[in-house]
């Protein structure tokens, strides 16, 4: 499953450079970009801090918190590059 997490992040990676080459730096770029990278962004701190919290309360090892963050990281890098694609679609 590490595999799958780790490529999944390395497609979301590259697709968002294939995605900034192609765009360029535009106003109209910028304008796409905000409201995904804001959501984002609100998620990722969100699940730190849930994990923040949870771990008062449970003792997790080290397996467990690296299954947490690589799934962390992976669904809001795929929400991220999902709600790009439609921001574009939908202002082109």
């Amino acid at each position: 499953m590490d595999i799958f997490i780790s490529i999944t992040i390395m497609v979301g990676l590259l697709l968002n450079l294939i995605l900034l080459l192609k765009e360029g730096k535009d106003e109209r770029w910028n304008h796409i970009i905000s409201g995904p990278l804001n959501i984002s962004f609100s998620l990722l701190f969100m699940g730190y801090t849930v994990s923040i919290i949870l771990s008062g309360y449970f003792h997790f090892d080290l397996t467990t918190y690296k299954m947490y963050y690589d799934y962390l990281f992976c669904g809001v890098l795929v929400l991220y590059i999902v709600l790009l694609l439609m921001r574009r679609r939908k202002l082109s």
